[in-house]
């Protein structure tokens, strides 16, 4: 008999379902919408290795990160138009140069998310910009498995989970190069493709594309827009407009159960760590500007020679700073998101209604714009009054 992982730490890596070698294990939504590996035991051989593979229920082997930079694509256009500073864009095509196969993460026209290998640059552009929704991984990795066994090199950018499931099975192959991107949580594709479809329907428009931090509003703004066929933007909303999906999503309300119980936040499984560089100058003062900029944390010596090597090309400028500024200044950096108020009246009416998620979170949205807004009004109240006894 097989223990898969429980449904509260199960990533939905799909790892155990990729090493199964009589197929008895494939992936599923349940009935919330949320992706676990569901099992067939009829040709079951009891080989295990499904249980070996699983990163939750073997401790991967991590490390802490041993240098952090402040980094940023030294090409104007690259940086306007990505999600951070532009260096996950430029380390695509370096390796690609390099002779790697990439795999990075792809939205598809019904807006899943999932990894995929290219072999050259004409490829690159579908990996660029957030994705903050649940990614499939694990079609990716039949493509990773034949590349390795053929001696050539994967470069595989990922979530930390995915990274860490993918050490798991591979170890420390030397041509397999992880890179993960920090991550708050992940938000199940139903959720996305509901919210979708209420907007579609509330605009009598059909959605074609879709952004999630949108470059023509600044991605630091974090702006979720459609577009229509012809390129028409028919919906723009931030989370602080009251879109409900960013809602859930920022104020860490949606996520997969197991986001909130992740065990890869304490210590890093792949060899380069990028992220957006909060809390820059909170150690030592920064005088450049601070916004689209990527942290890129090195974490082993593969991660530190790849880096060394890609640094000197001069595609990114970089800027070391402290380890302990960029760790402390992330919070997924050191811990899972924690479970709010929000999060655990979210889990409560998921269920109850079904897996419906905007009926779900409409009116956790609805206290959380209120709520906003008071303490928006209290510190205006606040500074006016501050004010005035100044000019008294």
């Amino acid at each position: 008999m097989i223990n898969l992982a429980e449904h509260k730490f199960c990533t939905g890596c799909g790892a155990c379902a990729f090493k199964c070698p009589k197929g008895c294990i494939t992936m599923h939504e349940d009935s919330i919408g949320i992706v676990y590996p569901v099992v067939d035991g009829t040709n079951c051989v009891e080989c295990h290795l499904c249980e070996k593979s699983c990163p939750v229920l073997n401790k991967v082997e991590g490390n802490k990160p041993s240098a952090a930079y402040a980094a940023w694509s030294n090409n104007e256009q690259e940086r306007a138009t990505s999600a951070s500073g532009g260096v996950a864009a430029e380390m695509y095509k370096y390796t690609i140069n390099q002779g790697y196969n990439v795999v990075g993460v792809s939205q598809n026209a019904d807006f899943s998310v999932t990894h995929k290998m290219v072999k050259d640059t004409n490829g690159l552009s579908q990996f660029k910009n957030s994705k903050y929704v649940f990614s499939d991984a694990y079609d990716s990795f039949i493509h990773i498995d034949k590349a390795l066994k053929a001696g050539e090199k994967v470069f595989f950018v990922g979530l930390p989970c995915q990274a860490a499931a993918l050490r798991q099975i591979y170890k420390n192959n030397e041509n397999l190069l992880l890179a993960d991107v920090v991550c708050h949580g992940t938000t199940p594709l139903s959720y996305l493709k509901q919210h979708i479809f209420d907007l579609e329907t509330k605009a009598g428009k059909k959605a074609a594309t879709m952004s999630f931090r949108d470059p023509d509003f600044y991605t630091y703004t974090y702006t979720f827009t459609l577009y229509d066929a012809d390129g028409e933007r028919f919906y723009a909303k931030r989370t602080k407009d009251g879109d409900t999906y960013q809602i859930g999503y920022h104020r860490g309300i949606s996520y997969r159960d197991n986001c909130y119980h992740c065990p890869f936040t304490e210590y890093r499984v792949s060899d380069i760590t990028l992220a957006d560089y909060s809390g820059l100058g909170a150690k030592i003062p920064y005088q450049l500007p601070k916004l689209k900029v990527s942290a890129l944390l090195i974490n082993t010596e593969k991660g530190k020679l790849f880096t060394d090597k890609f640094i000197a090309t001069g595609a990114i400028h970089t800027d070391e700073r402290p380890v302990n500024e960029a760790v402390e200044g992330n919070g997924p950096l050191r811990v899972p998101t924690p479970k709010n108020e929000m999060r655990i009246e979210f889990e409560k009416r998921i269920s109850e209604c079904n897996g419906d998620f905007e009926k779900a979170i409409q009116p956790i949205a609805s206290k959380y714009m209120r709520r906003e807004k008071s303490i928006i009004r209290k510190f205006y109240r606040r500074v006016v009054g501050k004010i005035k006894r100044i000019l008294k």
